[in-house]
């Protein structure tokens, strides 16, 4: 029940964060880069819910992002997967 909670939240979440980064992010940048708040929800999946759960949500939150709005399809799914999966090295 507390893991299915927690899926739940995270994709909630991952709608949230979709909606900013589409929406307000798209203009907004720092010294001519634009931040990129999906590597920071997949190294928050990674450190808090482990590395198992930070690589499958990472993939799968990087799949929907490929096929909604990039031409090519699973760079974002592997480079957020990654991501999710290397926790021990940002801890």
């Amino acid at each position: 029940m507390k893991k299915t909670l927690t899926i739940i939240i995270l994709c909630i979440a991952y709608i949230m964060i979709y909606l900013l980064q589409m929406n307000f992010f798209s203009w907004f940048t720092i010294a001519g880069i634009k931040p990129n708040l999906f590597v920071i929800l997949a190294l928050f999946i990674g450190l808090y819910s482990g590395r198992r759960m930070g690589a499958i949500l990472g993939t799968i939150f990087g799949l929907g992002i490929d096929l909604i709005g990039n031409n090519v399809i699973g760079q974002t799914a592997v480079i957020l997967g990654i991501i999710g999966f290397l926790r021990r090295i940002f801890r």
